[in-house]
């Protein structure tokens, strides 16, 4: 039987260990030890395990990692294991998540795996905190001045903001003000400062996940988003002086040409969402609902969305598999709310 050893570590902890597919997680993927709920977890946890694997990118990281075992595997040197080192700072979040999640896929594809989590039981290690800023240009100070996006606020910093009050008493999850009178993202820290959104604190979607069919037929409508070329729940911003159930319908008639202004969905949740663009003062949360069709209707791509797709929806893994078999990639922020309306169905 082929075998693959799989070492999840972290650098804090000492040197990285010679492998042959080495992975590492420390600057592209969102660090769970910033939340201070989920700093002293391990990937024992189911939290942190949610959290990891809901961060944009890693999927897609962890399906070409185990189509580079396969390849290694394929090789002629098939009597020595394929080894593969997953990194992160720590080695408690991130990387023995994945690593985990990588010695499940291998051995369910009946390889014989070997898992080590070299740093897992180690002492967390405080870190000074720098994050980063992901003000983009047209929303610096300076540019703000001279031009304000009709999409954003004209704020440049928290201070600016006179309304504070009224947000924290409108916002789907609660949040607090820190000494400066500066909002505090609900889940903690996220690595990135400044905005990247509309609105500093919290900015109000809407996600329409609309579902057709029973059994072997239920469809799930999906948009490939035209920032992140990925697939997504059609959705957007609430727009000032618009309540949540106006903009499912608008953002699903915008995006898809379907109106289901006639019908009265189910709420799944008001969450915080793992958006890409939120930092320590600026995120996303999002009423999710869902509506159940009895057979798929015409659906064609406009506004801010390239394409709209049926797709099967029994099962998040099934729903992945024609995802990638189209050649694309669902977007990882949205998995949560897709499993939410699955485990509403299942039950129903």
């Amino acid at each position: 039987m082929s075998r693959v050893e799989i070492t999840s570590f972290g650098y804090l902890h000492g040197a990285e260990p010679d492998a042959r597919i080495k992975l590492d997680l420390r600057h592209h993927f969102r660090d769970p030890h910033v939340n201070p709920e989920l700093r002293y977890l391990t990937a024992h946890d189911q939290a942190v395990r949610d959290a990891v694997m809901a961060t944009e990118g890693v999927e897609q990281l962890l399906q070409a990692a185990e189509a580079m075992v396969g390849a290694y595997l394929a090789g002629p040197r098939q009597d020595e294991p394929v080894t593969v080192a997953v990194g992160c700072a720590g080695g408690r979040h991130r990387a023995a998540t994945a690593a985990s999640v990588l010695a499940e896929r291998c051995a369910a594809r009946g390889l014989d795996v070997d898992l080590v989590h070299r740093d897992l039981a180690k002492p967390v290690v405080e870190r000074t905190y720098a994050p980063v800023d992901v003000t983009p240009p047209e929303l610096q100070p300076s540019a703000l001045a001279d031009h304000v996006p009709d999409w954003a606020e004209a704020a440049p910093t928290p201070t600016d903001v006179q309304d504070w009050p009224q947000r924290q008493a409108a916002a789907l999850v609660p949040f607090q003000l820190d000494a400066r009178g500066w909002p505090l993202h609900p889940q903690g820290r996220t690595g990135r400062t400044g905005r990247n959104l509309g609105r500093w604190g919290e900015n109000q979607a809407a996600d329409p996940i609309v579902v057709a069919g029973t059994g072997d037929q239920r469809r799930v409508l999906l948009i490939t988003r035209d920032d992140i070329e990925e697939e997504a729940i059609p959705g957007g911003m609430v727009d000032p002086g618009e309540t949540a159930p106006a903009a499912l319908v608008r953002e699903l008639r915008e995006e898809t040409g379907v109106d289901l202004s006639g019908h009265r969905p189910v709420i799944l949740g008001r969450d915080v969402v793992d958006d890409w663009r939120a930092s320590d003062h600026a995120w996303v949360a999002s009423t999710s609902a869902l509506y159940m069709l009895p057979a798929t209707v015409t659906a064609v791509a406009a506004d801010d969305a390239l394409d709209a797709t049926w797709y099967p929806f029994g099962s998040l893994d099934q729903l992945d598999a024609a995802i990638t078999a189209a050649g694309r990639t669902l977007y990882a922020a949205h998995r949560p709310l897709l499993q939410r309306a699955l485990d509403h169905l299942d039950q129903g």
